[in-house]
């Protein structure tokens, strides 16, 4: 009898230890369990800080990208602006050009025709000289004033068109379009 008694006191031992066993092995799983959420939480806290990171930086670059979309349309429009007012005085200049040619043809047809000889002839078409040579020496300095002025121009011109054209080049560079491209 004794043995029964023994052993009923360790089943009961044995049935305390294994219930003592099975609370430890579930405060171990509770604790990991704290522990994994513990770990969740602040994934999901660095997660959620690189998202905001993300945004942020993504805000940034799109308002670089406004400010640099204004710049460069600022810069165009004042490009613009200053080819069309340099358009203007260049055909401003070019009428006068045109005038004063006609002027000295007009000069030099008359001075040719002989009608403009004579007391009463206007000075400045090449009459009224006596000296038929210094009036077309005259006419000659007009002519090569007015060439100069139109070389002037020309140069301008190309100098303004070279402009433009590094200026477009530059433009096409800035927004990924290269003169090579199809």
């Amino acid at each position: 009898m004794i043995n029964l008694v023994s052993l009923a006191l360790d089943w009961r031992t044995w049935l305390a230890i294994a219930i003592a066993g099975l609370i430890a092995a579930a405060g171990i799983q509770t604790m990991r369990l704290g522990w994994a959420k513990d770990a969740l939480t602040l994934e999901r806290a660095e997660r959620a800080n690189e998202t905001a990171d993300r945004e942020r930086v993504a805000r940034q670059m799109a308002e670089q990208n406004a400010r640099l979309q204004a710049e460069h349309a600022a810069q165009q429009q004042a490009t613009l602006k200053a080819f069309n007012d340099a358009l203007r005085e260049q055909e401003i200049r070019a009428a006068a050009a045109d005038a004063d040619a006609a002027s000295l043809r007009d000069a030099v047809a008359c001075y040719a025709s002989g009608d403009c000889l004579g007391p009463r002839a206007d000075t400045a078409t090449g009459g009224a000289c006596p000296d038929r040579a210094a009036t077309v020496g005259k006419l000659f300095g007009r002519a090569n004033s007015a060439a100069g002025r139109m070389a002037k121009a020309a140069d301008k011109h190309a100098d303004e068109v070279r402009a433009l054209k590094s200026q477009i080049l530059a433009d096409r560079a800035a927004c990924g379009v290269f003169p090579d491209a199809p």
